[in-house]
């Protein structure tokens, strides 16, 4: 399922929107499914990060496009945003807020399709490399698999230590394990999944990554030295 949102405050330019999405995922036949929000201060309001595209108008009252982006991108680091807009000289900086791309209006449906099969491969290679964490503060949270350093338990809950910051999720440590199964992950005991990757070095019976030392327990020590040699000779 791709879940998207319209933040447009002109009601048939949202309309338009609506059904150029379903035009274009019924021809896909990709599931999706869009919020509609009239503002960036409604859209803002009790936000998660759940979106996999955002398509922002940039002129609106109260906050408008660049403003609203700006702080989209404190809030979440990767969800796609396309600015939908007729005033293309605002849309150009768009590399400030890391924008995917941006949609003149008048709305065109080829050129709005064309826009939107470049979102889906970005989406799909997106959605292939990341992990969808349920925490308790911030609502259910897109985490780039890439990004996770190491996951620590701690008695019902798991904690992702990752390069944008800590997530805390009800679950368990074999749970965490079966989900990232395919990736660079091992234990270096029964509290610490670690993300070889961001090893630094081995020191004896601890793991650096960054200023972190992590205890490398004797039952996991063996599987754990193999699985980082293999990493570090290219056969993972």
């Amino acid at each position: 399922m791709i879940k998207i949102a319209i933040v447009e405050d002109n009601p048939s330019d949202r309309i338009r929107l609506e059904e150029y999405l379903r035009s274009f995922f019924e021809a896909e036949k990709e599931e999706f499914s869009v919020d509609q929000f009239e503002s960036a201060v409604q859209f803002f309001f009790n936000y998660q990060s759940a979106y996999d595209l955002v398509l922002m108008d940039i002129d609106m009252p109260e906050m408008d496009g660049m403003e609203a982006a700006r702080r989209l991108r404190q809030m979440d680091k990767q969800v796609l945003l396309i600015f939908v807009t007729n005033m293309a000289h605002y849309a150009i900086k768009g590399y400030e807020v890391d924008a995917l791309d941006f949609i003149l209006k008048p709305l065109d449906k080829y050129s709005f399709a064309l826009k939107m099969e470049r979102a889906l491969t970005r989406i799909s290679t997106h959605k292939e490399n990341s992990i969808l964490i349920n925490t308790d503060d911030l609502g259910a949270v897109v985490v780039p698999i890439p990004s996770i350093k190491y996951i620590e338990v701690s008695g019902h809950y798991v904690i992702y230590h990752t390069r944008d910051g800590d997530y805390t999720q009800y679950s368990t440590l074999k749970k965490v394990e079966e989900a990232l199964d395919n990736a660079n992950f091992i234990k270096c005991n029964r509290c610490f999944l670690v993300n070889l990757s961001y090893v630094d070095s081995i020191q004896k019976d601890e793991v650096l990554i960054g200023k972190e030392r992590l205890v490398i327990s004797r039952p996991q020590k063996k599987a754990f030295l193999n699985a980082f040699s293999d990493y570090i000779g290219g056969r993972k």
